[in-house]
């Protein structure tokens, strides 16, 4: 389980080189920087860049993000995912929202192919592939989906689960 994390650290050194190089994307992320109480550019460092890609990708920090991406999460606790699947762009589509895993589990079980079950924060949504088509997974690894039954939630801490969480970074990233 290191490919998401992994390529979180990429994009935040893509980041921190990019912040250092381009002066409009300095001012663009200005409030997220003085969130990070940083006084001048010069004091930007590889860990600032780490929290601001995590709370881009819906973790509330970067500790947040690498403890849920390297799979450290307990069976049988909450994901506590926050809002990294669930994409701008996605509130547009009617999705099945559940607070009970196993209700969410349920209806998966007679539309396999055609729903996914994804965690958001500590809840359940059931989304059809227009949702997903939203994470513009390349179709090699769209396989990966049935290696964990279209379940982000159950498919946790797998191999299947890294390659797709890995690919939904890469893709919901700005391209510093």
């Amino acid at each position: 389980m290191e490919l998401a994390v992994n390529e979180v650290k990429t994009q935040a050194k893509k980041l921190l080189k990019a912040l250092r190089q381009d002066s409009e994307l300095l001012l663009t992320m200005k409030l997220s920087l003085k969130k990070l109480s940083l006084s001048s550019p010069d004091d930007l460092r590889l860990k600032h860049c780490l929290t601001i890609v995590s709370q881009q990708l819906g973790f509330d920090n970067w500790h947040h993000a690498q403890n849920t991406l390297s799979g450290n999460v307990k069976a049988g606790t909450p994901l506590g995912m926050g809002t990294f699947l669930y994409p701008k762009g996605c509130g547009a589509f009617i999705n099945e929202w559940f607070a009970d895993y196993e209700q969410a589990k349920n209806t998966l079980v007679n539309e396999a192919e055609n729903k996914w079950l994804l965690p958001y924060k500590n809840q359940f949504i059931v989304v059809e592939k227009e949702f997903i088509s939203l994470f513009h997974i390349d179709n090699k690894l769209k396989k990966l989906w049935s290696e964990i039954d279209h379940n982000m939630a159950e498919g946790y801490n797998c191999s299947a689960w890294d390659n797709l969480a890995r690919e939904i970074i890469k893709n919901r990233s700005k391209g510093y």
